[in-house]
């Protein structure tokens, strides 16, 4: 007797305008079988400033990536729900990056400065920057609509906000800190139902090695996603401009 094995590739396409990207990822909420939509979008990296009590959310320092994926992801949602399904945000926050030895601000106070910024995110109270509150309570969603993440710290347990530091503290034996961060939260049934959930998640273009080749190739199995690969280093590029600022956009369907 022989085995059939079959290899199912990845759908890679460079999408030129939006139009173009929202009729991708609106077929494949209507194509996916699951009952609920998870939106990956609003990534941004937090700074540190000795004159500030908290770690600075770097909302517009990427240029138009974070709120520009967010209002894409707010569109999808909308119609998500339109038709049935249920809609949950992620927010993941760079807080690694930007946190690096040098400068007037030494790791211990960094660090507080993150502690104080991620309480003050956490809990029923707990409110998003007014600027992301617009976006999306203009389309029907507000913090209701958030996964949070439980930091396993005190006064964290319920934030608004992924941090990558914490899901890169994950015991899989993964080397890289990226993909390891990333199989955390897709694996991790606390947060993610790969049976009942499709995943749409908007990706700086600087992450798609680490995302691609090692995660969802290497790590991850199972899962319905699609991603979007859009620079975040392309900092004066209007919303049109990032179709073909740098890499450009690219979709994949997982």
């Amino acid at each position: 007797m022989c085995s059939i094995f079959i290899v199912v590739k990845m759908k890679k396409e460079m999408i030129a305008t939006e139009k173009s990207l929202l009729e991708h990822l609106l077929a494949d909420i209507d194509e996916c079988g699951k009952d609920k939509i998870v939106l990956q979008a609003g990534h941004f990296p937090l700074f540190y400033d000795e004159s500030q009590e908290e770690a600075i959310e770097g909302i517009g320092y990427w240029g138009e990536f974070s709120t520009y994926t967010l209002e894409l992801a707010c569109k999808i949602g909308k119609y998500a729900r339109s038709v049935g399904k249920e809609v949950q945000f992620s927010f993941f926050v760079d807080d690694h990056s930007y946190d690096i030895p040098g400068g007037t601000l030494n790791s211990t106070q960094r660090k507080n400065r993150r502690k104080r910024l991620y309480q003050r995110r956490s809990g029923i109270e707990a409110e998003l920057p007014a600027t992301y509150r617009q976006i999306m309570g203009e389309r029907g969603f507000s913090e209701e609509d958030v996964l949070r993440h439980d930091h396993k710290r005190s006064g964290r347990e319920s934030c608004l906000y992924f941090s990558e530091y914490v899901l890169r503290e994950s015991a899989r034996e993964i080397d890289n800190a990226c993909a390891r961060e990333y199989v955390e939260f897709v694996e991790s049934s606390q947060y993610f139902d790969k049976e009942h959930s499709h995943l749409i998640s908007f990706v700086p273009f600087r992450c798609q090695g680490h995302i691609c080749e090692v995660a969802l190739e290497e790590e991850i199995t199972g899962l319905s996603a699609s991603h979007v690969f859009m620079e975040s280093m392309a900092i004066s590029a209007t919303r049109e401009e990032l179709y073909q600022a740098g890499k450009g956009v690219l979709y994949q369907r997982d």
